[in-house]
């Protein structure tokens, strides 16, 4: 097996290192052959290729004109290979132009840092039309462009732009039937109190449309409650178990919340009950307002739930009593 192996290595040096001045010059030669065949080989290319504008003194296009062309290239492959598609641009002067229509020729414009042996065989588009409007400079009023909505049982009460006017320039046909521009979107989503937002103008990026004020506007958000209040009289007390009694058998409630949801309120399913803890001593005790976590003797309205709170009870403290004064007030369960 060691003899088979020593063979087969013995044959393997033998074809790299047997004859080795004679391998490398016809390694040499196979590279020089692909170099040479790089080097004079035609292909053909396309490439992006950008539009430099230059506009008549004032005239704008209505419309942004195109940012590319398209050029097909042919030239020897060596030279396509090192050519850098973002130092390439075609000129495209329109100062001698006249207010309207105009039609551009791009298929014979020269493609600036092409190299000279490379040569356009296309461009794609061969022609563009460009319309061309006086320039016209307005003042417009800042329309503050508001999206979503504030917490409920708040709405937005008033929007303010600083500043409120600006100075837009643009084609005439675009600028003269505004009376405002817009701002870019200011969302309100989820808001209770008064806020202020800085955005920019929503003109289009890069349009023929622009806005002669750098830095962005401030605009004043103020928001308002929108919550009703609703009062209950005649509410009944209800004093849980029968050891104790309320001094008072109703009570004024009043409670706040979004119209809805107050005004689908029943009033004759407003009540009070009273909760009075196993433990209080002697014969007579003040209930309180339940809130979190209150201790000892308290009571709560029921009929109301989110998102309507109660606001008010009058009297705010209901007076109880016991109905066994000579027994035991700890004894028991309510």
């Amino acid at each position: 097996m060691s003899n088979r192996r020593a063979a087969a290595l013995g044959e393997v040096r033998g074809l790299l290192f047997d004859n080795w001045p004679y391998k490398v010059i016809t390694l040499c030669f196979a590279f020089l052959t692909w170099a040479w065949v790089q080097s004079d080989q035609v292909v053909e290319d396309r490439i992006r290729v950008r539009l430099e504008w230059t506009m008549p003194d004032g005239l704008a296009p209505v419309e942004t004109p195109l940012d590319f062309a398209t050029v097909t290239v042919t030239g020897v492959q060596a030279l396509m290979r090192n050519m850098s598609p973002v130092d390439l641009v075609m000129a495209v002067d329109l100062s001698n132009a006249h207010e309207g229509d105009v039609t551009v020729d791009l298929s014979d414009r020269p493609v600036r840092g092409l190299p000279a042996e490379l040569r356009v065989a296309a461009v794609a588009p061969g022609t563009l039309r460009v319309q061309l409007d006086r320039i016209l400079k307005r003042r417009l009023k800042v329309a503050p462009v508001v999206k979503g909505e504030p917490l409920d049982g708040y709405a937005v009460r008033e929007v303010i732009a600083n500043p409120d006017h600006v100075d837009v320039t643009g084609p005439s046909s675009l600028v003269r039937p505004m009376t405002e521009v817009p701002t870019e979107d200011i969302d309100v989503a989820g808001i209770h109190e008064d806020g202020e937002f800085e955005v920019g103008l929503g003109l289009p990026k890069g349009g023929p449309m622009k806005a002669l004020r750098s830095g962005p506007i401030s605009v004043s958000v103020k928001v308002a409650s929108t919550l009703r209040q609703r009062m209950f009289d005649a509410v009944p007390v209800i004093v849980r178990g029968d050891r104790w009694t309320a001094t008072v058998s109703t009570v004024s409630v009043t409670v706040e919340g979004p119209e809805g949801p107050v005004a689908a309120l029943r009033p004759e399913a407003v009540s009070v009950i009273v909760y009075p803890p196993d433990d209080l001593d002697g014969v007579e005790g003040t209930a309180v307002l339940a809130g979190a976590d209150t201790p000892g003797l308290r009571y709560e309205v029921l009929g109301v739930g989110s998102p309507v709170r109660v606001t008010l009870v009058d009297p705010a403290g209901i007076h109880v009593v016991s109905t066994h004064p000579t027994g035991s007030a700890s004894g028991g369960t309510p």
